[in-house]
């Protein structure tokens, strides 16, 4: 029984018109049978947390708000259809701008949501708090007579002149055979374009609703999540498969919190599923999701059914292929190289500037190995990235913006720039300023695929290893938290996200191997070829 069901009167009519004015679930299961016409209703819980969640926009406890859901479970019929016609039920006042991929499903929805309006179910409860004014009253934009208003457009439509109170963006981009040239399209619209149609007012703040499948890891969620550096966006984050290492609180839901824990407001909502790979839904089977993931293959399961571009475990590069070294005393390291992919331009959608660190040492059975020691990686401009090389080329671990203090425990014996447009100016100017680097020419090794097939036997065949993270038990064996966030990006490839620091990896990789520093011990080498800097080439 719902929290507010005991208060209800015992006419049944009133009662269900009261339910659905408290609670938008409550509305769209009534409406649903109006929106697609079927009369099937499936009561499922994750549907009453999306509509909770907006539920929180509409009274402003939240603002910015990111909904990744999987396709075909009804997100579009509760979110953009059923979500403005209740709104208007308390204040018909709202104005709310709609978009999505194309003008005609922008439009389809449009109509679907006035279509609810102009029923008799929805007259006969509510039809004296407004009506629709018959001058304004088409498929893109109809206005009631509180001056409220619904403007329905596209990602490739113009916004200007427009504005909302509540912005809702369903599904922008396309999922599966998208180019970089449209994605990256979708993604100016919404930064110039969308992002700001709002209406300034101290009385309601904007909100903004982004709800969609994940196709790709660079489209317009990607960018959000990648972006929000202050946590300003709440994400909702729905995968088909339950998985325990992807688990996002969110925001305080009442319905959805026990109450012996009351008044801990606090409390925020996180995924109830508690089973790995549970579902989401009923209306798939075990033997159904397995067989999509037959015919999408693991990339796109991953993103379109998980809301996540790339497989948990790890894309071409598994995750699980990274060892941890489970001592809080480092090994001796017998050469260090320090290998860096530079951008020369901090804007905002420009490719990072990345460094790793890394330093070969032996095992108990004297073969070689190689441990990530420190990861850098951002955005900036030319001058500060040159101050940045000469800092981490005296000391790898300094992250700081403090004067350069040279540490001999922390110095690298290499440094290899990849020689390209940036990095050939680059390397000239710090070979000026006293700092040595080496080029590295990626072409000669193949493309960016081929390169990291090349040093993946090396990760395979667990030579490649992970310091542990200090601040943690010793009985525990995390990695250190850069370690961490090094591979979870690296298992992104070849997803765009992952290149700067997989470049990083694959060229140290690539160097140490043909130095003779870093053999797998089961490849057999002949004496020659094992002669330490004979005629190598980068």
């Amino acid at each position: 029984m719902s929290k507010i069901e005991y208060l209800l009167p015992n006419d049944e009519e009133e009662k269900l018109k009261l339910l659905a004015e408290s609670s938008l679930y409550e509305f769209y299961k009534q409406a649903l049978p109006i929106i697609d016409g079927s009369g099937y209703f499936s009561d499922e819980w994750f549907m009453r947390v999306i509509a909770e969640h907006l539920e929180n926009v509409y009274y402003r406890k939240i603002t910015k708000l990111l909904i990744n859901v999987p396709p075909r479970l009804g997100k579009t019929s509760l979110i953009s259809i059923a979500f403005p016609v209740w709104v208007w039920i308390h204040n018909p006042n709202e104005k709310f701008l709609c978009s999505s991929i194309t003008s005609d499903l922008s439009l389809d929805i449009a109509d679907k949501s006035r279509m609810l309006l102009m029923s008799d179910w929805f007259k006969s409860r509510w039809g004296d708090r407004f009506k629709l004014r018959a001058d304004q009253n088409a498929k893109g934009y109809f206005v009631n007579d509180k001056n409220g208003y619904r403007y329905s457009t596209s990602v490739t439509s113009a916004v200007i002149g427009r504005g909302g109170n509540i912005l809702i963006c369903d599904d922008p981009n396309a999922v599966g055979g998208e180019s970089e040239v449209i994605r990256d399209a979708t993604n100016r619209w919404w930064s110039l374009k969308w992002f700001n149609r709002i209406i300034l007012s101290d009385i309601s703040p904007t909100c903004r609703i982004l709800v969609q499948q994940r196709g790709d890891e660079l489209d317009v969620s990607g960018n959000i999540i990648a972006n929000d550096i202050n946590n300003e966006w709440v994400k909702l984050i729905l995968p088909l498969e339950f998985e325990k290492d992807y688990v996002i609180p969110t925001s305080y839901l009442p319905d959805f919190v026990d109450d012996t824990l009351l008044p801990d407001y606090k409390s925020v909502w996180q995924d109830i599923r508690t089973e790995e790979g549970e579902l989401l839904t009923e209306r798939m089977t075990v033997t159904e999701v397995e067989q999509l993931k037959k015919e999408l293959g693991s990339y796109d399961y991953a993103a379109i059914y998980q809301q996540r571009p790339a497989p948990l475990e790890g894309g071409i590069i598994k995750k699980h292929w990274f060892r941890v070294y489970k001592s809080r005393q480092l090994p001796r390291f017998e050469y260090i190289v320090q290998s860096w992919d530079t951008a020369l331009t901090a804007k905002q959608n420009s490719a990072y500037s990345a460094c790793t660190t890394w330093g070969i040492f032996r095992d108990a059975k004297d073969n070689t190995n190689v441990m990530l020691l420190s990861c850098w990686r951002d955005r900036l401009e030319y001058p500060e990235l040159r101050e940045r090389v000469k800092r981490l080329s005296v000391n790898y671990m300094d992250t700081s913006n403090v004067p350069i203090v040279y540490n001999p425990f922390y110095n690298p014996d290499m440094i290899i720039i990849e020689a390209k447009a940036s990095g050939d100016p680059l390397i000239a100017d710090l070979n000026r300023a006293g700092v040595y680097a080496e080029p590295f020419v990626p072409n000669q090794h193949g493309d960016k695929l081929q390169r990291v097939r090349l040093i993946t036997p090396l990760i395979e065949g667990g030579m490649v290893w992970l310091p542990i993270d200090v601040e943690n038990s010793i009985d525990i064996y995390e990695p250190a938290g850069f370690a961490k966030d090094f591979v979870n990006e690296v298992a992104y490839f070849p997803n765009p996200r992952s290149l700067d620091y997989v470049d990083t990896m694959t060229q140290a990789l690539i160097v140490l191997r043909n130095l003779g520093k870093l053999m797998n011990p089961g490849d057999y080498i002949e004496p020659d070829d094992a002669s330490i800097g004979r005629n190598v080439i980068y």
